[in-house]
């Protein structure tokens, strides 16, 4: 809620008509604002908690919150992305937006369970952590430069990248 919206809110919780005070700085209006935020924020959590009992496997896509999970920044919202990544039915559009949160365990549901193309690995690549590369190998059809790129990363890794090295061989 920005500064507007909340000013306007505390004058409807007031029963007040809008700029009608002399000032926005009273008792009043300090007590106010705080009860304003203070549902705002049950709201939002109210929120949260709708969205964490719903089944993103199996919710339509279509749905406001299938997409609100997928538009969101919000850092507990990374499970549930991690989650719809399973999903058989993602469209690029979708998987390039999970790929654009740079979340270690959405780029290692995407590499394991989606087929992707090669703009979307070439954007995987740079971000990956070793699960992410394991499936990439395994599971994805990799050209020989995205081979090499993976080479080089692991080489010039301080991890232990041996078996991912026989296999891109």
């Amino acid at each position: 809620m920005n500064e507007e919206e909340l000013r306007i809110k505390i004058y409807e919780y007031l029963g007040l008509e809008i700029g009608s005070l002399p000032s926005e700085s009273g008792n009043d209006w300090q007590r106010a604002e705080k009860e304003v935020l203070e549902d705002y924020k049950q709201k939002e959590l109210e929120k949260v908690k709708n969205i964490k009992t719903t089944d993103y496997l199996t919710i339509d896509k279509q749905s406001d919150e299938f997409k609100a999970v997928l538009k969101s920044t919000f850092v507990g919202m990374q499970n549930l992305k991690s989650l719809a990544t399973s999903r058989n039915d993602l469209e690029i559009h979708e998987i390039n937006q999970l790929i654009l949160t740079g979340d270690k365990d959405v780029l290692i549901g995407l590499a394991k369970n989606q087929k992707l193309t090669s703009e979307q690995i070439d954007l995987m690549i740079p971000r990956s952590v070793y699960l992410v590369k394991k499936h990439l190998i395994t599971n994805q059809n990799l050209t020989d430069d995205q081979k090499s790129q993976l080479l080089i990363l692991m080489n010039n890794s301080s991890l232990d990248y041996g078996d991912l090295i026989k296999l891109v061989s």
